[in-house]
């Protein structure tokens, strides 16, 4: 495909080095970062780590009993930024409330909570108008082999505490959970110890400076960081390697526009890298043409999908485009759930390169996001490295930028709903 410069093998080797679980603000979140920036510099490309801060938390303590009509003690753990009982803890009535909807949460004030799976930004706001003293969500599935499966540890975000305040929060399994509504619970003790506070986490970013258009800035984004429990190589180092290979072809073969590449930390706490990033480099975003995201690549059973944030026009020149390849992609007019978002907030149009593993082939934000499964391969993470690749030169050595700088008004409003700014 003429493009030598560029190794799939050599990527899915440094995706192979990193494969560990990168928490945000974490040590190992900070190492990752040095060894990207040291792989850049191995073929001159100079990256700066920039940092900034990211909401987090830490808890030292978590029970939830039930003490009513039985008596038992579950596995649990406490949301970050959890709000901490008193040392002593709670005794509460306890309610299941199903998908937390306002005729469920009728007479709740003061109670502890059980409602389905997790609450999203409109489940938590019904939830806290309505004043329980704590929320119990749960995990995983009622037929869960305990001995291969986590229990997971999550986050109240700031967007949703900002907006509607904190309160005590825990996980529990499905299958305990299940255990307790059959068991009729009706009264609990739980206990949390948490502090919130804010860490550094931090961004990696170089530049390629354009030969014929150096204020025409087109980026290229993938998030390194990971969530408890996973190494992260699908979701998204896979990604993270992929511009790895892109900046080294452009280092080689020296671009008409200038490029920036962006390794974003802390996207799995809400895209924080990519919102410090825009938020740091304001001024600069007028320059900004285009946004270039990989986030998940390499299952071997899968398939091509990209996501076009910009215009309709915008699809109908990818969609051509990749015929004119000969590749296989499902093509889209739609957002993306990653760092793609804060650019076209900032009216940034872009594309999101993804491989999505086939049902039941792939895994996401668990322990089964790792190497030992054998589902990833680099001849696979290839298919998505050429996609994005040949795209970019493209678009990147054009006579006249081919992409217009616009949002249409559909993305507009799927970003600002994202964005918790509106409702359907």
């Amino acid at each position: 495909m003429n493009n030598e410069t560029v190794s799939a093998k050599r990527a899915f080797a440094l995706m192979e080095k990193l494969a560990y679980v990168r928490l945000s603000c974490s040590e190992e979140e900070k190492r990752a970062a040095e060894e990207l920036q040291k792989e850049a510099a191995s073929f001159g490309l100079d990256c700066t780590i920039e940092e900034f801060e990211a909401a987090t938390g830490e808890v030292s303590k978590a029970t939830f009993k039930v003490i009513a009509p039985y008596e038992k003690e579950y596995e649990v753990t406490g949301y970050i930024r959890s709000d901490s009982t008193p040392d002593e803890g709670l005794e509460l009535d306890f309610v299941y409330v199903e998908n937390a909807l306002e005729a469920n949460l009728v007479g709740v004030e003061g109670k502890a909570i059980l409602m389905n799976g997790r609450f999203n930004m409109d489940a938590y706001e019904r939830i806290q108008k309505a004043k329980p003293a704590a929320i119990i969500t749960f995990s995983g599935a009622v037929d869960d082999d305990l001995a291969k499966t986590d229990l997971e540890i999550r986050k109240i975000r700031e967007t949703y505490s900002e907006r509607h305040g904190s309160t005590v929060a825990l996980t529990i399994r499905a299958v305990d959970a299940l255990e307790i509504v059959k068991s009729g619970a009706k009264k609990v003790h739980i206990c949390v110890k948490s502090e919130v506070k804010n860490g550094i986490s931090r961004n990696v970013c170089g530049e390629i400076k354009g030969t014929e258009f150096p204020d025409q800035i087109v980026s290229f984004g993938a998030h390194f960081d990971s969530v408890y429990f996973s190494t992260g190589v699908y979701d998204n180092m896979s990604g993270s390697v992929i511009i790895m290979e892109i900046a080294r072809y452009f280092m080689a073969n020296p671009p008409k526009r200038t490029l920036k590449f962006n390794w974003y930390g802390s996207e799995e706490q809400g895209l924080l890298g990519s919102k410090a990033y825009v938020a740091a480099h304001k001024d600069e975003l007028e320059k900004h043409r285009f946004m270039i995201n990989v986030d998940v690549a390499a299952p071997i059973l899968g398939k091509e999908l990209i996501f076009c944030m910009g215009t309709e026009a915008l699809k109908s020149y990818v969609d051509a485009m990749m015929k004119e390849l000969g590749r296989a992609a499902v093509v889209e007019d739609d957002i993306y759930s990653s760092d793609s978002i804060p650019f076209a907030d900032n009216g940034v149009p872009g594309i999101n390169f993804c491989r999505f593993g086939a049902p039941g082939t792939a895994f996401i934000h668990d322990r089964r996001d790792n190497l030992a499964l054998g589902y990833m391969s680099a001849e696979a993470l290839d298919i998505t490295l050429q996609n994005a690749l040949d795209f970019s030169k493209r678009v990147i050595n054009a006579p006249v930028f081919p992409i217009e700088r616009k949002i249409s008004d559909s993305i507009r409003g799927k970003v600002d709903k994202y964005l918790f700014r509106k409702k359907d």
